[in-house]
């Protein structure tokens, strides 16, 4: 089996690690909904402390935290005002300041981890592998895509991408500074998002030519499905 066969059939497993948004989307204060095999995610930032990933759901109502707000180190549901530490535990109930929160609303959490401009994540209890370091390169922008990602990466194969290091990841071969480096966020079966990153330091003007060439890429590969 080569490399190209290998990461195809491992590259989209859910025990995986995937870019589920660049940091730069997520700034402290604000709640950020996004997808990963379907399950729809709150990513926030505490005042201290690492990214969190959430499953989008309070416990209490299941109303969706992404409609809440971020109070310091605590994530708090606009419903009923009930409050969750990091640890996703519950840590204050508005309508019953004296009672300790009960004890089983918790929210669900996932793994979650951040390096080099890039929010990881996995649906996994114990996660293959680690996400990857990208030395050298920084966020360009994403493109959300209708199409599943298997199918995404087979278009970035053909078009000349060759494994980027990760199993989700692919890259340009050229030499040139502009090489695009691509990682594939598997949304949900029919969505993709690819995240785009070039080499730091590029030119604003370079930055958006990368940006239109590889937006013109998908438009083409997907007019010869």
């Amino acid at each position: 089996m080569d490399v190209e066969e290998e990461q195809a059939g491992s590259a989209f497993a859910a025990d995986g690690w995937f870019a589920v948004e660049l940091s730069t989307h997520v700034p402290a204060g604000q709640v950020v909904q996004t997808l990963l095999h379907g399950q729809e995610l709150a990513l926030w930032r505490p005042s201290s402390g690492p990214v969190q990933a959430w499953e989008n759901r309070c416990p209490h109502r299941s109303v969706r935290l992404t409609l809440g707000f971020v109070d310091g180190d605590q994530l708090v549901c606009r419903y009923h005002g009930w409050r969750y530490g990091s640890d996703g535990r519950c840590a204050g109930v508005p309508s019953t300041p004296a009672l300790a929160p009960p004890p089983a609303a918790c929210v669900r959490t996932y793994m979650c981890r951040e390096s080099d401009g890039v929010i990881w994540a996995s649906l996994a209890l114990a996660p293959r592998g680690y996400p990857p370091r990208l030395p050298g390169l920084g966020a360009c922008r994403s493109f959300v895509l209708d199409r599943a990602a298997r199918s995404l990466a087979d278009e970035v194969a053909h078009a000349g991408f060759i494994p980027g290091g990760h199993p989700s990841a692919w890259r340009e071969p050229a030499s040139s500074a502009d090489a695009a480096t691509l990682l594939l966020q598997p949304m949900n079966a029919e969505t993709t998002c690819a995240h785009l990153f070039v080499a730091e330091g590029l030119s604003a003007t370079r930055r958006l030519a990368s940006a239109q060439r590889i937006k013109a890429l998908f438009a083409k590969e997907r007019s010869h499905a």
